[in-house]
Formats: structure tokens, C-alpha cells, sequence
């Protein structure tokens, strides 16, 4: 949520504010200062996640059929109100105010793509009624402390509005919205659509950094700087994504797959090791790259498995990616510029064969358009034979 990260960051401000010797006062030019240093943090926050909705939202929508269970239909908006940053303090009461909140709910962002953007609505409207029901305003009141006793900090207006706008667009209900744009009132009916549900968080961090947790995708500040366009960053959201969508759970391998790998491991064994004996390699040659068959029934990080689950992330990610019109064209190469001493290289175990298997999807999916066949992915999670490949008539 928006509000919620808004929030935290000029919290965090306020904290760092208080080893000052005195709190300034309204009229005093280092009021006025931190007034216009909130302004442009709260700003600079929408601009950011506007960004963020941007780059996911599409593979989220045109994914839904894949996300099984965790799917959902929202309005694609978020909004704020004076009094949630009024629980903060005064000095971002009124960074908010100068911005043009107030105590409607202010719209902070509107996801590019999405239904509800489509319909008209645009960040700074402000919203008067749902469904025909007018709106309440959020009135001055007294405010849940900070975290008190460990309780949840949203106060009951958010919580309520909240609520209403979920249950208003449950099961794919459409949704009337009346809003005020300055001196003029529009009406407009929204079609939600269903996607998948999953959260979008980058987090300030130096190192090439990804996961996903439950219902949420984590990101490194690093990732966007390393990122050459939105494509890539967009692979790294899918990647993540099928992660979660096959359960990709560590410590956790299904008996056949147990089975199958430790054959293919005990098979590779003995091949190098009868090369070892017969003196057609030495053993510096394949130091470190044969795996003792018993530690892949261990673990599931261990790398040979690890790079089983890499490739067959990168396969759904691929096909996630083209449903969503994500050039793909050109992603096999940001696994090749990525720093072999990176923690993200370490952590999704970049070794030969990745890329190969990158640009053979690729080259499926390129088949399956020019053959006008639906962008379906293989249940086996790997790229498709050609007996495998639908024929032109399958639909």
C-alpha cells in the first residue's frame, strides 16, 4: 500500500528529526524547509510506486489463468487522506496539505494499464461516493498511537473505506466511482479485472538482490540502477512469480524428481570418474563439478536442484512475459552481465546451460506466435519438442 510506505518513510524522517534541539515552528524558515523536504519525499514516494504498478500490473493481468489460487480483483488505486499524516506529525500535515489533500480521500496513484485508469480516474482527483453511496469525510479526531501495544496502526475510517472498495469489486462486480477533479464532478463505472495477486517491494539495498515471500516479491534498490531497461526488471518480477506459482519451497523435493536427479548425478559420477581411471581428464578438471548423489536428496539448495527450479522459473517468466507483451527477446543476456561474485548470481546459480535454455523458450514462443498457436507453457516446465508443439489449428 502506498499509505502504508508513505507513512514509514516520513516516520522515519520524524525520528531522525527529534535530535534536534528544539521543533521548529510555523513561520520559522526551518519549518518552512522540512514542510518542502516532506513534500518532495511524499511526492517523490507516488512517482516511485506509480512506477513499480506500472512495470507489474501487466504481467500480473495477463497471467491470471496461471496463478491458480492466488488471484484477485481489485481497483488498481491507492489513496490518503490529511489525517493519516496527521498520526505522523504537523510538519507533514501540512507538506500533505500544500499538495492538495485534504479530508476526502485524495487519489495518490492509479496503475497505468488498468481498468480503473482506463475509466478516467487520475492521481489528485478526490473521491466522494462509491456504488452511488457518498463518502464520508475523514474528520480530525484522536489518533491510535503509533503501534500501540503491537496493534495495527490503521485507523477505522482506512480500515472501513478499505473494506468497502474490496467488497464493492468481489467476484469481479463492476463499480460506480464519483470523484471531483477541481471545480468540476465526473461519474465513472469501472470493470475490474482479474490478476494475479502478488506485491511489488524494492528495498534499499547495494547487492543484486530478489525473493519472494508468500504473497509479496522483494527487490534490491541495486537491481533497478543494474537494469539496462524495463524489461529486465520486469523478467526479475515474473522469475520470482513462477517461483511461487510452482512452490518452489526449500527443503522440499517430490519423490520422482529425488529419484530422477540422483540418478542423473550417480550417472554423471561414474562417467567422469571412469574418464578419471581411463586418464582422459585429470581430477582438477572436474573438481567441484561433480555432486555426490546422497546431498541432492538433502537439500533442495543444493545446486544442481537449485539450477533445475532456475530453469524452470526462467521457462514460465518467458511465457509470463510474452502473454503480457514484454519483449523477450533480448533476456538471455542479463544473466550474462551479471557479476559472478553478485549474491544474485550465487543465489539463482547462473552455470552453462542457463542461457542455452533461455534462448531455446524463446525460439518456442517466437514459433507458437508466427503460428498463431495460444501461449500456453509445457506442463513439464521445459521447452517443447517439436511433437510436443500444438498443431495450427489447436486453439
Amino acid at each position: 500500500m502506498i499509505t502504508r510506505n508513505l507513512l514509514f518513510i516520513l516516520c522515519c524522517g520524524m525520528l531522525a528529526s527529534c535530535a534536534t534541539l528544539h521543533t521548529p515552528e510555523p513561520g520559522d524558515p526551518l519549518y518552512e524547509q522540512s514542510v518542502s523536504e516532506s513534500q518532495q519525499a511524499i511526492l517523490e514516494a507516488i512517482k516511485k510506486e506509480t512506477r513499480l504498478r506500472a512495470l507489474t500490473y501487466p504481467i500480473l493481468s495477463a497471467n491470471g489463468d496461471l496463478c491458480g489460487a492466488q488471484r484477485t480483483y481489485k481497483l488498481a488505486f491507492e489513496w490518503i487522506t490529511l489525517n493519516d499524516l496527521g498520526r505522523i506529525g504537523r510538519i507533514q500535515r501540512d507538506a500533505g496539505a500544500a499538495i492538495g489533500f485534504g479530508t476526502f480521500p485524495y487519489v495518490t496513484v492509479v496503475t497505468p494499464g488498468s481498468p480503473v485508469h482506463k475509466a478516467g480516474l487520475r492521481k489528485g482527483d478526490m473521491l466522494v461516493s462509491l456504488n452511488e453511496v457518498r463518502i464520508s469525510e475523514d474528520r480530525e479526531r484522536n489518533f491510535i498511537p503509533w503501534l500501540e501495544g503491537g496493534k495495527d496502526f490503521i485507523r477505522p475510517y482506512r480500515r472501513n473505506l478499505d473494506r468497502s472498495l474490496h467488497w464493492a469489486v468481489l467476484g469481479g462486480t463492476a463499480v460506480s466511482l464519483e470523484f471531483v477533479r477541481g471545480e468540476n464532478t465526473y461519474s465513472i463505472e469501472v470493470q475490474p479485472q482479474e490478476r494475479c495477486d502478488y506485491k511489488l517491494v524494492v528495498v534499499n539495498h547495494d547487492e543484486l538482490v530478489s525473493r519472494a515471500v508468500e504473497d509479496t516479491i522483494f527487490l534490491s534498490s541495486a537491481l533497478f540502477d543494474f537494469a539496462e531497461n524495463d524489461a529486465e526488471i520486469q523478467f526479475i518480477i515474473a522469475h520470482e512469480i513462477a517461483h511461487r506459482i510452482y512452490r518452489h519451497t526449500p527443503g522440499k523435493l517430490t519423490p520422482l524428481r529425488a529419484l530422477a536427479l540422483g540418478v542423473d548425478a550417480l550417472v554423471n559420477y561414474g562417467l567422469v570418474t571412469t574418464q578419471i581411471v581411463a586418464g582422459v581428464i585429470s581430477g582438477d578438471e572436474w573438481d567441484g563439478q561433480v555432486w555426490v548423489p546422497g546431498a541432492i536428496f538433502s537439500d533442495q539448495n543444493n545446486p544442481p536442484y537449485r539450477h533445475v527450479l532456475e530453469k524452470e522459473a526462467d521457462y514460465l517468466a518467458m511465457y509470463m512475459l510474452a502473454r503480457a507483451d514484454v519483449d523477450v527477446s533480448e533476456i538471455d543476456t542479463f544473466w550474462e552481465r551479471i557479476p559472478s561474485d553478485s549474491h544474485l548470481s550465487e543465489l539463482h546459480v547462473t552455470k552453462e546451460g542457463r542461457i542455452e535454455n533461455m534462448v531455446a523458450i524463446q525460439e518456442e514462443i517466437k514459433q507458437k506466435i508466427e503460428r498463431d498457436v495460444p501461449l500456453n507453457p509445457s506442463r513439464a516446465r521445459r521447452v517443447q519438442s517439436d511433437d510436443e508443439v500444438p498443431p495450427d489449428n489447436a486453439k
